[in-house]
């Protein structure tokens, strides 16, 4: 499908975060906190709303407790915003916690609403605690978390001692030379691997020698640092791993929504504002969402994909994690849904690789992108993870998605699907036995007809779903729709993929389409769900000057709830069991 995006905003490419930058930004948070409570314990200073004292009670035994085992007690500033999106508009990060430097003073920046699990707190006030202890970490942020990872013994809800190991089975271990490298300096090498594969390592350190033999080396050379962390590696590697339990499919139909994230602070997956639009959705009979963060390719021949979001504005591990979560808290079920865009606009099928090396680079870029994003999905507890999109042009490659499979098993317990390019595209992959269901983003046209009748509709969508009604059957897998969507245009069943067709504006043509869909379908047990696209996370609502598949707001909206609503009474449950 093609999708809207600002890239710049999406992969943090843009100098600075949301909001004021550099000197503005500290200033104005300062203004923030000016008039706010706080308590100071010795050289450690807490700043919040009463609203917050809550996170406060929670998070300063924390520290305390890593305060107490350290050799001397830095100065640190500790500040609680009440949500990420208030945290990112005061510092250019929504993640739960960050700790940053000015001299020997330490700041951490809280979110107050942070989830429990996983639990990303405690490791950046281990760090901050570390950091204060041994000044030379500061300038390797990434291995600063790691040394904070290993003091907790747990990174992204897995055990720290085990984390090399998984990484190493699932092809995916960084190199030392990427853990010592500087932040930022890569988008196409995941952060929570390489913070995790550290933390392993050091943990193999504390086995060999205690905190005695981690401190000497902190306090070394980077060669001396090098050659350790090599050490430690192979100890790590040798460490026994089992992958997370695998879970069954959500029982009953999943009634689901293709949740895009907007691209702003305050509307974004993680904001308080996408919490309200999940209610709404789930006014709509809604129960489950497909949470689509995005990876990026220069162009369909190219073997890099970058994928490390920092820009609050796109679409960040903790947004997807703060989704799931949100969605949970009002029964829904959720699928992580990682997605590629390809550079100029280009059709995410036509990837394909000149060379049998270059389709070698290309798939273990692809296996980065896809094990990160199922570490973020089991850490968040999402039900669902599809494993690639529409990825046409590397179908025929079935020993390398077997091994990609294989990997994204090791990470997450998730049931697995993978979306097919309609479902006339299913029959042609070969790797349906290695999944748990088969997916289709099912945009194939309901009539070659624009006048067609709802007659005509309701049988042309059972006409275009047989592929994966006979898959089905030839598999005993069931069919999810992992994306299904009518543009408001005329005679939207024509081409249901095209917002961009220059027909005239319909959008009740649109409506008939999903209606036709539910009634041709409803009640067939090979079909298991289905994905609207789409809702926004800033739950707006189209105007007439929108094209676009949004379908808030419009005839469209009524026809899903209504079709979800027939199907709940249908089934007698309201929404999936947690």
């Amino acid at each position: 499908m093609l999708v809207s995006v600002v890239l710049a905003w999406i992969f943090g490419l843009a100098s600075g975060g949301p909001g004021p930058s550099g000197r503005d930004r500290i200033v104005d948070r300062e203004r923030f906190f000016a008039s706010l409570a706080g308590e100071t314990r010795g050289s450690v200073a807490w700043r919040f709303r009463e609203s917050e004292r809550r996170a406060f009670d929670r998070w300063s035994p924390v520290l305390e407790k890593f305060l107490s085992g350290s050799r001397s007690r830095p100065t640190l500033a500790i500040y609680l915003y009440p949500d990420p999106a208030a945290k990112a508009l005061y510092t250019g990060s929504s993640r739960p916690a960050d700790v940053a430097w000015n001299g020997d003073a330490g700041r951490i920046d809280l979110d107050a609403s942070a989830p429990s699990d996983p639990d990303l707190v405690s490791p950046v006030l281990a760090a901050a605690v570390i950091g204060g202890e041994e000044p030379a970490l500061r300038a390797r942020p990434l291995f600063l978390a790691a040394a904070g990872a290993r003091a907790v013994g747990r990174w992204w809800g897995r055990d720290v001692a085990s984390f090399a190991s998984f990484l190493e089975r699932a092809g995916v271990h960084p190199g030392v030379d990427e853990v010592l490298g500087e932040d930022g300096e890569r988008r196409d090498v995941s952060p929570i691997c390489v913070v995790g594969a550290a933390a392993s390592w050091l943990q193999a350190g504390f086995r060999e020698g205690g905190e005695p033999v981690l401190r000497r080396v902190f306090s070394g050379g980077a060669g001396e640092l090098a050659a350790a962390l090599t050490r430690w590696r192979g100890s790590a590697l040798r460490q026994p791993f089992s992958p997370p339990p695998r879970r069954l499919l959500p029982s009953g139909f999943l009634r689901g929504v293709s949740y895009a994230m907007s691209n702003s602070v305050e509307g974004s997956y993680a904001s308080p504002r996408s919490l309200e639009t999940l209610r709404r959705l789930s006014s709509m009979s809604v129960d489950s969402i497909s949470v689509m963060p995005y990876g990026f390719s220069g162009s369909s021949r190219s073997a890099r994909l970058d994928f490390v979001h920092r820009s609050p504005r796109g679409e960040t591990d903790e947004a997807t994690l703060r989704a799931v979560s949100d969605a949970r808290s009002l029964g829904m079920t959720s699928m992580v849904k990682p997605q590629l865009w390809i550079g100029g606009g280009g059709f995410v099928g036509s990837v394909s690789m000149e060379t049998e090396a270059d389709w070698g680079r290309w798939f273990a870029a692809y296996r980065r992108f896809a094990v990160h994003h199922a570490i973020v999905a089991e850490a968040s507890g999402a039900q669902l993870f599809c494993i690639g999109t529409e990825l046409v042009g590397t179908e025929g490659r079935e020993r390398q998605w077997r091994e990609t499979i294989s990997a994204i098993r090791l990470a997450t317990g998730a049931a697995l699907l993978y979306a097919s390019n309609w479902a006339a595209g299913a029959p042609k992959i070969r790797f349906w036995d290695a999944l748990d269901a088969i997916g289709a983003d099912f945009y194939d046209p309901l009539s070659a007809s624009p006048d067609a009748s709802d007659e005509a509709l309701v049988e042309g969508a059972r006409r275009a779903a047989s592929p994966v009604a006979a898959l089905s059957a030839s598999t005993g897998k069931p069919v999810i729709f992992a994306e299904a969507g009518y543009p408001p245009a005329r005679s939207a069943w024509l081409a249901p993929h095209d917002e961009e067709s220059g027909r005239g504006f319909a959008p009740k043509d649109a409506a008939r389409s999903i209606r036709a869909v539910f009634a041709a379908l409803a009640g067939q047990t090979w079909w298991k769900g289905v994905y609207w696209w789409k809702a926004f996370s800033d739950g707006r609502e189209a105007d007439d000057d929108d094209r676009s598949f949004n379908f808030l707001g419009r005839p469209a909206e009524e026809a899903i709830a209504s079709g979800f609503r027939r199907l709940a009474a249908t089934t007698g449950r309201g929404a999936h069991s947690q």
